[in-house]
């Protein structure tokens, strides 16, 4: 007992950043299948491959460790048919990466084309 709780309080304190979107069509449909992605400019291959599909609900999450969102890094969300969205970094740390959340919740609806 006494190990388990240690390893939650451990878990708790971990530096993480994560993303958690819910997408859906105009209808409030689920869109499944969807890719969210975060995208960092070309040089910045430090924090790896960060691409999920959304599930059967139309949600997905990724994330990583790290005390801080990824700078410079935009978040794309595409599915073939619908319009591509993209959340530039600047909209997601206004005031720069030492002013930043860590972990962003979206509820978005992709547009057909």
């Amino acid at each position: 007992m006494r190990a388990a709780l240690m390893l939650v309080v451990l878990a708790a304190c971990d530096p993480i950043w994560g993303v958690h979107a819910q997408i859906r069509d105009p209808n409030s449909r689920p869109v499944e299948d969807a890719t969210v992605a975060v995208a960092c400019p070309d040089g910045s291959d430090s924090y790896g491959s960060m691409a999920v599909h959304t599930d059967q609900t139309g949600a997905a999450q990724l994330g990583g460790l790290g005390s801080i969102f990824p700078v410079g890094c935009d978040i794309f969300i595409a599915k073939p048919g619908f319009k591509t969205q993209r959340i530039r970094y600047s909209d997601i740390c206004p005031a720069g990466a030492n002013d930043c959340k860590r972990v962003f919740d979206y509820d978005l609806i992709l547009e057909p084309l």
